[in-house]
């Protein structure tokens, strides 16, 4: 591939395209790395700017279905559902079914370390540092996860 442009000029002599313009346009589409094979399915190779390059090195557009089965693989956040309820649940923050015990049941289940630490300051110092951190509804909500797996532990021994 040469470095030098020309101008682009019909057969009367008019320009059709100036050498400036053919460079933006070949600055834009990327070169398929040499011994790059294409998928056997699409016939085309990855550009890596988010469009695809098919065999004589020319640029595809991804279609509207493709980006959104894209954006649905690589940027939309898939929350488990709880069983009981059906709600999903965001493992990253408390629930957003504040008033549904199955939910808050299953994110303390699922935080093993902040029901440990919660109930080291349970023991150290009281309920007053819980509620100054978390609020007194989050606090009730801990002593039922910790009422009902004291509950179950007693089952467990017994089998």
């Amino acid at each position: 591939m040469s470095d030098q442009f020309y101008d682009v000029v019909d057969s009367e002599g008019n320009v059709v395209e100036t050498a400036q313009e053919q460079e933006h346009a070949s600055n834009l589409a990327p070169l398929v790395e040499e011994g790059a094979q294409p998928d056997s399915y699409s016939g085309y190779v990855d550009g890596g700017d988010g469009f695809k390059i098919d065999h004589e090195n020319k640029r595809v557009y991804v279609t509207a279905g493709e980006l959104k089965k894209a954006h649905k693989l690589y940027v939309t956040i898939q929350h488990p559902k709880v069983i009981a309820c059906g709600h999903r649940l965001d493992l990253s923050r408390p629930p957003r079914h504040r008033g549904c015990e199955n939910c808050w049941f299953a994110w303390f289940n699922n935080h093993g370390e902040i029901v440990q630490q919660l109930d080291e300051m349970h023991v150290a110092g009281g309920d007053d540092i819980i509620v100054r951190l978390q609020g007194k509804k989050f606090l009730h909500r801990w002593k039922q996860f910790m009422a009902t797996v004291a509950q179950m532990k007693p089952v467990e021994n017994n089998e």
